[in-house]
């Protein structure tokens, strides 16, 4: 079984003297929030922090930059947050994609929302690493459909920003071939993960590479119109750790629905993937979910499932309160790069709602 291998980045502590390059980071689980100790017995561990008030004090002397982490007033913030979110953007020494990807649009009656940014724990390193996230959206020619890929890359593969993004984008144009060809109830998994396999083969083969250098794991979906009682229905397909979340306006919370759900009552939660893209596209699975009028389906890479998934705070209480309803592609991405101890990793989310929300 292929394991995820831990994301880099830096956990805590400053920098070394003299403002040199954070230290590269100790081996570690995973980038998620932990379940240590708090650090106020009486606070939880991940609370949502409201902006300090502006001081008209007479600045005092300036500090090295990495010395005293800058306060991101535009982002969320939980408990004490991740000292390496205040360190300097670096870029990585080859051309890639954009560290931030957004987008907002309209199907039908359905709403979406997508951000995708490069984690605190790759864009500060030296040299800094790529965004391996990728997502891409799309639609049916009449529109009764909204399709969904969100793609993340292995950190272990030299090239999986590549992979994560061929993957996604012809994820999308195969769903969009296969809805018309036999339509939506009889989307084909395997057929659409082998493809999409090979695609990622070719992409390696054209690069000189081996396949195992482009790895990445990837979730789909494709989201039908409301009927006639006003209720949606999806189908998701996976392949490895992403998931899909639902939303119910009744709920306070984010329900997992679908994914490679981890075994959170271990004391150490498992890196393991069941499979990954382009080697085993047949273990890809699937099934369909049912939005209800105002309700909402999520598909995110673990950067924003494992903090979902952890309920020792409130980040995902403050994602169901955010997200209740669609916000502009700003405010969306904004919280995408949310603040919160141990949360390295690139995070993307596609959101879907089944109307414009409550």
């Amino acid at each position: 079984v292929p394991a995820r291998p831990a994301r880099g980045g830096v956990a805590g502590g400053g920098a070394p003297a003299g403002g040199a390059a954070p230290p590269p980071p100790p081996a570690r689980q995973r980038d998620r929030p932990e379940r240590g100790p708090r650090p106020d017995a009486t606070a939880p561990v991940c609370r949502f922090v409201a902006a300090p008030a502006v001081s008209t004090a007479q600045p005092g002397r300036p500090r090295p930059f990495l010395r005293e982490r800058p306060t991101d007033l535009s982002v969320p913030r939980f408990g004490e947050g991740a000292r390496a979110q205040g360190y300097p953007w670096l870029l990585p020494e080859r051309t890639v994609q954009n560290g931030i990807a957004a987008d907002e649009a309209r199907v039908g009656a359905l709403t979406i929302r997508a951000a995708s940014v490069v984690g605190p724990g790759h864009r500060c390193g030296r040299p800094a690493e790529p965004r391996q996230d990728s997502y891409r959206i799309g639609r049916s020619p009449d529109s009764r459909y909204a399709i969904v890929a969100v793609a993340d890359g292995l950190s272990s593969a030299a090239w999986s920003d590549i992979g994560a993004a061929a993957a996604s984008s012809q994820a999308v144009t195969l769903l969009r071939e296969q809805i018309e060809a036999v339509g939506f109830d009889r989307l084909d998994v395997k057929a659409l993960y082998g493809r999409v396999a090979e695609s990622i083969a070719a992409h390696a083969a054209g690069r000189g590479v081996g396949t195992s250098h482009l790895a990445t794991v990837l979730i789909t979906a494709v989201i039908a119109e409301p009927d006639a009682n006003g209720v949606a229905r999806a189908w998701v397909g996976w392949l490895g750790d992403s998931s899909a979340w639902t939303l119910d306006p009744r709920v306070p919370l984010w329900q997992f629905s679908a994914g490679e759900a981890k075994d959170r009552a271990a004391a150490v939660v498992s890196n393991e993937v069941a499979g990954r893209l382009p080697d085993t596209p047949h273990l890809a699975v699937d099934g369909y979910v049912t939005l209800a009028a105002g309700a909402a389906l999520a598909l995110v890479t673990d950067g924003i499932g494992d903090a979902w998934a952890d309920r020792a705070g409130n980040v995902n209480e403050y994602f169901a309160n955010a997200w209740r309803s669609p916000v502009p592609a700003t405010r969306f991405t904004a919280d995408v790069g949310f603040d919160a101890p141990q949360c390295l990793d690139d995070r993307t989310a596609v959101v879907v709602w089944n109307g414009s929300g409550t």
